[in-house]
């Protein structure tokens, strides 16, 4: 995809949507001049910008760049973006200790782990880009540094409900446990799919209301443990909470008989609006 014609896909949907350049910029917390200069295809939006670029102008990551490309044919910019967990993994933990480390600068002990880990991902993603290098690498990096939980981020109100959490990267962990912190679920952890399975077989049905599922993880995958879950007639939903992106992984999240999608990195209000969707269902 050239970047003009990204621009004139992000300059049509806008004004089919009826926002100014300026409207748009605050939606993103960008500035109008950002906005201006993808339009005129000066430049492309920062990849962790897409996905709320193309919630604001109301169409999917995938409508957004095939707006944008010319004879359906695949962009660079999508194939980019549909690297997925090599590039948005790191850029979830980065986000997410950006947040904690502004929130907990006063304790010396908090402000290192979250530092060390913004830097490990970074270093991580620079990486990425100069060779290729599977996401492993990075949970190992970040075990090393032994991070724990601190305090929570203000969030939406799930009282009385209870979640299980699957992620197999210890800072993921820590991060789904900020945000979902001050919620009033009952939030518990298993670090993979065979865990995964294995407590909810080990508990009443009902028992959880909601499970949040990532989908790259050793000795069970998401998809194998949803696919176990519903042969074993559990009907909990089950949201994809991951970097993998694509349609086709989106489709296979289905296939497996998840009923949702979030992405890495975590869009908050997206994410609590799926969450409500699904615990109201």
């Amino acid at each position: 995809m050239m970047p003009v014609r990204l621009g004139a896909a992000i300059r049509l949907l806008r004004t089919k949507k009826g926002m100014t350049q300026r409207s748009l910029a605050e939606a993103l917390h960008v500035t109008d001049k950002a906005v201006s200069k993808w339009e005129r295809g000066l430049c492309v939006p920062d990849i962790c910008l897409i996905p709320s670029l193309a919630k604001a102008l109301g169409v999917s990551v995938g409508d957004l760049f095939l707006e944008g490309s010319n004879d359906d044919t695949p962009s660079h910019l999508l194939q980019i973006y549909e690297k997925s967990a090599d590039v948005r993994t790191p850029l979830h933990i980065i986000l997410g200790c950006v947040d904690l480390i502004s929130r907990y600068r006063d304790d010396p002990e908090l402000f290192k782990r979250y530092r060390d880990s913004i830097k490990i991902s970074g270093e991580y993603l620079l990486s990425v880009f100069e060779k290729a290098q599977n996401t492993e690498d990075l949970h190992h990096l970040l075990s090393e540094k032994n991070l724990s939980r601190c305090k929570p981020f203000p969030t939406a109100n799930f009282s009385g409900k209870r979640f299980l959490v699957v992620e197999d990267m210890e800072v993921n962990r820590d991060i789904a446990a900020e945000i979902l912190r001050d919620t009033g679920a009952a939030i518990e952890f298993a670090e993979d799919g065979l865990e995964c399975v294995e407590r909810v077989a080990s508990v009443p049905a009902g028992y959880y209301d909601l499970i949040l599922m990532d989908i790259r993880m050793p000795n069970m995958d998401g998809l194998a443990a949803t696919q176990k879950l519903r042969q074993m007639g559990v009907t909990v939903p089950i949201i994809a909470m991951t970097a993998n992106v694509s349609q086709q992984d989106k489709q296979a999240a289905l296939n497996a008989g998840m009923n949702a999608f979030t992405e890495k990195p975590v869009l908050i209000d997206q994410f609590f609006s799926t969450i409500h969707e699904w615990l109201k269902e």
